[in-house]
């Protein structure tokens, strides 16, 4: 089993930072709000709990992403982990792997035509593909720089 951890750009880091300092905010204030309408209307206090609850499932989400987020190769299955959601596509629908060089992205293409970009460390491209080509070897490696054929 191999783990590569997926590599945020910094828009992403700054972006899931304030949404983090958002929901925290939003957790205190929805405490607050609960306890300073506690007893006065059932439905406030229902309400308010509700938002809690809804507030701190997306807190601990976005914990997640950050903390959780990685693709692992096991059991020749390609998991990728975001956050505690999980997807799981087998090597065997893998048909090519491609590195574009001038945007220097790694894209994998499936059988069903369909395509995905790798978010991981460009210095992990390599040990990733091999990872997975360890588990079918008829799997396509392409280096290019796009405008070529």
């Amino acid at each position: 089993m191999k783990s590569f951890r997926f590599k945020y750009s910094q828009l992403v880091w700054a972006l899931l930072l304030l949404v983090f300092i958002i929901l925290l905010a939003g957790v205190c204030w929805n405490i607050y709000t609960l306890i300073a309408n506690w007893g006065v209307s059932t439905t406030k206090t229902v309400t308010n709990f509700i938002t809690l609850a809804l507030t701190l499932f997306l807190l601990v989400f976005v914990i997640s992403i950050v903390a959780f987020s990685k693709y692992t190769i096991k059991n020749g299955n390609v998991i990728v982990n975001f956050g505690f959601i999980k997807t799981k596509t087998p090597i065997n629908e893998i048909v090519q792997f491609t590195h574009f060089k001038k945007s220097d992205k790694l894209v994998v293409y499936f059988k069903d035509a369909k395509y995905s970009v790798i978010v991981i460390s460009k210095d992990n491209y390599q040990d990733f593909v091999l990872a997975v080509r360890e588990h079918n070897h008829n799997i396509i490696y392409d280096n290019r720089i796009e405008g070529e054929e």
